[in-house]
């Protein structure tokens, strides 16, 4: 074993220490980034589908809107028409409590196309994960998101420009 040793020493090597905890210590620094990877996919997952669910809602209450060109607010079918919207967003999970979706009022354009805009705050489940030295990373703790769409209004459909 000194021959070993010794020889090492004339190539210039380093003699064998003791690499109890080495692996441990690979493992620990493997596994905090793994963990912070599924926490960042976790997050972005989070945010596309509240937007595919927000997309949704637009969409229904666009269709509701192409039925209906004609309406105002504060009419039965306005009532209806944020009815509608809403009912798509809390059947896909969303917040729908005051300050987190807004239903826009629609825009009819010459009787050709109305529009439908609804913005929503999302906010993180994992807001309170902060960690050490590290704080959130740019990790969001809410976000803003708006969706729109544009629907033709549909054949039958009485708009008076």
């Amino acid at each position: 074993m000194k021959a070993l040793a010794s020889l090492r020493c004339r190539l210039g090597m380093r003699p064998d220490r003791d690499e109890k905890g080495q692996a441990l210590l690979e493992m620990t620094f493997g596994t905090i980034f793994l963990l912070l990877i599924v926490l960042v996919v976790f997050e972005m997952a989070i945010l596309f589908y509240s937007y595919i669910a927000l997309l949704n809602a637009s969409r229904e209450g666009a269709v509701y809107a192409s039925l209906h060109p004609d309406m105002e607010p504060g009419s039965e079918q306005y009532e209806d028409y944020l009815e509608v919207t809403e009912n798509e967003a809390v059947a896909a999970g969303l917040n729908t409590a005051t300050g987190y979706l807004t239903i826009t009022e629609p825009i009819n354009m010459d009787c050709i196309s109305i529009t439908v805009t609804l913005n929503y705050k999302i906010v993180n489940p994992t807001q309170g994960i902060i960690l050490p030295w590290l704080g959130r990373m740019g990790l969001f703790q809410s976000a803003i998101m708006s969706a729109g769409t544009t629907m033709p209004i549909r054949p039958g459909a009485v708009c008076v420009p």
